[in-house]
Parts: C-alpha cells; structure tokens; sequence
C-alpha cells in the first residue's frame, strides 16, 4: 500500500510524533511505500509543510520540537496524488486541511487520535474544564467528525470518543511495544548500590508531574534509601534538578542514551508514572515490555491506569501523601517485585509492536475495502 501519514511535527519529542515515527518505520519494514507531510520532513518522498508557534505556547513547544502545519493546498494535493490511504494523526489546523483535500480528491483516510484537548490546555500551564470543552468542540470540527474511522490507542481514548458523541467507527489499535524493550539480562549501575530504585521516563514537563515524584520521594520514611531516576529532557529539567537536590539522594535528572534506558528498565526496582494526561502511555508500555511493574498514578484524564496489575500499584493523582505511603509499601515489600516481572511479562504479550502492526494493517485494508464497496 501507498500511506500518506499526516502531522505537525514528526521529529520531535512528544508521544504522538515517537508514536508516528515507530508506526511509519513498522509499514516500511513490511514492504509499504510510506510518505510524511510535516513540518520538520525533507527527503525524497516526503512533503513539508510551514509551520506556526503561538507566542503563549513558544517556551513548551520549543522544547518538545513542535510546530503547528500550515495546510498548503499545493502540497497536500501532490502528497495525496497516489496514496491508497492517508492517516490523519493531529486534530490541529493541518489535519483540517487535509482532511478536506482528502475529500475532495475522493482518497481513502482516517484519524489517529494521538492528543486530547486536556494535552493541550495542560502543556499551556493550564487547569481549565471550559478551555478543554472549547479545544474539544474545535478537535471535533477539524477533524473527528470528518473521518469514517479513528485508530484509538487504548479502550479509554475510544470511551473519550464516545462520551463526546464521537459516532464513527473506533478501532482500538495500540502503539504498541518496539522489538528493543524486551526483558534481557542487564547488569545493575553500581551507582544504584543496594538502593530501592524508581524509574520515571518522559518529556520534562508540567503535566508529567515530576515534581510530585520528588515530593513522594521526599515524604517517603525511606527516602535516605531510594535512587529516583527522572530520564529525560523538557522545559521543566532545571527546575526538577533544583528540586531534587533537596533530597537525601539527589535524583538523575537527565536526557539518557537508548542503551542507558533499556539497561535502567531492566534494572530498576519499580517504574512510577504521575502524568495526568495520556491516551496510552508510550513510556509505560516501554516498562511493561521490559517486565518492570508500574506505579501508576490515577488521573481521570489518563490511559496510564490500565498498566496497573492491582491497587497496590496505584495511587491518588497529585496527592504526594498517597505516593509516599505506595513508596514505602514497596520498599518494604521490595522481594515481591521479582516475581510479579513475570505477571508483567504476560500483560505485555498483547501490546507487542507486530502485534499492532497486524491490526494496522487489517484497519488500513478493511476500510478501502469498505470505501470502495
């Protein structure tokens, strides 16, 4: 098949764009012509796109390499010239555009739902229920309500679809776990010692809530005994090591090699996820696929939940107390760790990347059959 993917950006550090990259290489790896239309492309094959910073929003998008495409009518009608189907990924301006000049030219598309309006509002500093029902009704009209099928990544974004009277087809498809985050054998930093270690993986921002992973660090009775690990980079990364130099262990607070990761996920005690927005949660299927249990936060307005075998690995959103008291639980429970990597182990079987590359694919050809009946 001939897929066009549409997107603002897709170098940058945001899910969405890890997601439209991981995707994009997964068709070319089994043998489909995949064409780019973004802002931050080049090469043969690939359209680019200008692109917009709102002044309120520049410090955040800059950091995550983001920019909002401009929907230039010359370029999307070349880009679409020969797609058999063409993935919408971002609900913004662009998306708008193509979605109309994939009606127009009569081509096959569908949305990926990659960003709630909640994503938005919270990455603008924001906390506003009014602000989340305007950014909904504009998501919808740009482009939810244009398109035959939304790929959903988990049963919670299709929930959201539907509570916002969302009414075409809604497949859930996961984003899936790449090949590399599998468990494999991996000797522990010496740095870690004999320290209860907590690993934490994410863009550096407001709504990733790292500053109440500090805070339930520092409130846990253990805290002199714990190594938090904060990998990754954003506007928030100063202000988060500042903050951490305040514990008893000060926590690592930085960008880490792909190595370095896949050696601290198969390392670490137990990985730990406060963000209160998600629609899957990139960085908790990267620790279910390396078998490391998550303690996961339980914000309304996140997917991240589901990565939780039981309640003991759950706990309040933004409540610091609530983490503390999860914290020392494992701490002094830290044996039974070990042998729950196995129950881990099981649940990422299903969110395997080939997996969800299967049911891409199926989507894709059931609904150009579909188009074409």
């Amino acid at each position: 098949m001939k897929i066009v993917l549409v997107t603002d950006s897709y170098n940058g550090e945001n899910g969405g764009c890890v997601a439209t990259r991981r995707l994009a290489e997964g068709l070319k790896k089994r043998g489909h012509k995949v064409s780019i239309v973004a802002t931050d492309v080049n090469g043969e094959g690939n359209y680019m796109v200008k692109g917009k910073c709102p002044s309120f929003m520049k410090e955040s998008l800059e950091k995550m390499q983001f920019l909002f495409g401009v929907p230039e009518k010359d370029v999307l009608r070349k880009a679409f010239a020969d797609a058999d189907i063409i993935q919408i990924q971002l609900p913004f301006y662009l998306g708008y555009g193509a979605a109309k000049m994939a009606r127009a030219m009569n081509k096959c598309f569908i949305a990926g739902y990659h960003v709630q309006a909640h994503n938005v509002v919270s990455a603008a500093g924001k906390d506003s229920k009014i602000l989340d029902l305007i950014l909904s009704e504009i998501f919808k009209f740009f482009l939810f309500k244009r398109v035959p099928v939304i790929q959903c990544p988990s049963r919670f974004a299709a929930d959201l679809l539907r509570k916002d009277r969302i009414k075409c087809r809604l497949e859930v498809v996961s984003n899936g776990i790449p090949e590399d985050y599998t468990p494999r054998k991996s000797a522990r930093p010496e740095w870690f010692g004999d320290n209860f270690v907590l690993m934490s993986l994410g863009r550096h921002a407001p709504e990733k809530r790292q500053l109440l992973l500090i805070e339930g660090v520092k409130r846990s009775k253990y805290a002199d005994k714990i190594n938090l690990l904060l990998c990754g980079r954003g506007e928030m990364s100063e202000k988060l090591i500042a903050e951490g130099a305040q514990l008893p262990v000060p926590p690592l607070v930085r960008f880490v090699t792909q190595e370095e990761k896949l050696q601290y996920l198969n390392t670490a005690d137990l990985f730990i996820h406060a963000s209160v927005v998600d629609l899957e949660s990139l960085a908790c299927l990267e620790a279910v696929g390396c078998g490391l249990p998550c303690l996961v936060g339980n914000s309304p307005h996140s997917a991240a939940s589901q990565f939780s075998l039981d309640h003991r690995f759950s706990f309040e959103h933004d409540n610091a107390d609530h983490l503390a008291e999860k914290i020392n639980y494992w701490y002094e429970n830290r044996s039974q760790l070990l042998n729950i990597r196995e129950q881990v182990k099981v649940m990422a079987e299903q969110y395997r990347f080939e997996k969800c590359m299967d049911k891409m694919e199926k989507l894709y050809r059931e609904t150009i059959r579909a188009r074409d009946a």
